[in-house]
């Protein structure tokens, strides 16, 4: 009969420290940000000029069936 305990193994090593966020100053945030809001800006004018829905126009064509002149 065996009485001992398993031994524990080691803790694997920890990772390294996380790099700090970037600042507000950071020319690269400034340009990121200016690309965004210029994105966005085109986006917003593109949907001006979509008029229907993907499933089309809901009415109908408004035509109407030929009729006979004087009838």
């Amino acid at each position: 009969m065996c009485i001992s305990s398993p031994k524990t193994p080691e803790a694997p090593p920890l990772p390294p420290p996380a790099p700090p966020p970037p600042t507000a100053a950071d020319p690269a945030v400034a340009r990121a940000r200016a690309d965004n809001r210029q994105r966005a800006a085109l986006a917003l004018g593109r949907d001006k000029t979509i008029l229907t829905s993907g499933q089309g126009l809901s009415d109908g064509a408004g035509s109407s069936k030929k009729t006979l002149l004087g009838q």
